[in-house]
């Protein structure tokens, strides 16, 4: 129960971490580039994505320098929000379908392998 508690944890805390750097960049890049909130958003979301289609990008110097740094951070939170979900997929979902699926109950089963 320990692991649970822990998945949990790092999922809640991705989660938190993702939408707190959300806030930051959709904020900085409304007041510094005068973008929309939906266009910061989708900026984000292209950047941390590392989709970066290049149809918006920064014009001014702080712009730039905010997303070079807000571009290693969010994809970093990113790959560990990524990750946090699969891992909870892992310990919630899977074990439950597999121990449902007859195929892998045989496959697994000690009395084939003897």
């Amino acid at each position: 129960m320990i692991v649970m508690d822990e998945v949990k944890r790092n999922l809640i805390f991705a989660a938190f971490l993702m939408v707190i750097l959300y806030v930051i960049g959709i904020f900085f890049y409304h007041n510094v580039e005068g973008w929309t909130f939906l266009d910061a958003a989708y900026f984000l979301t292209a950047t941390f994505s590392t989709v970066g289609y290049g149809d918006i990008t920064p014009r001014t110097s702080a712009g730039k320098i905010f997303t070079i740094f807000i571009l290693w951070i969010g994809i970093s939170i990113g790959f560990f929000f990524i990750y946090s979900i699969m891992a909870y997929r892992e310990k919630t979902l899977d074990k439950g379908v597999i121990s449902k699926l007859k195929i892998f109950q045989i496959l697994t089963s000690d009395k084939k392998k003897k």
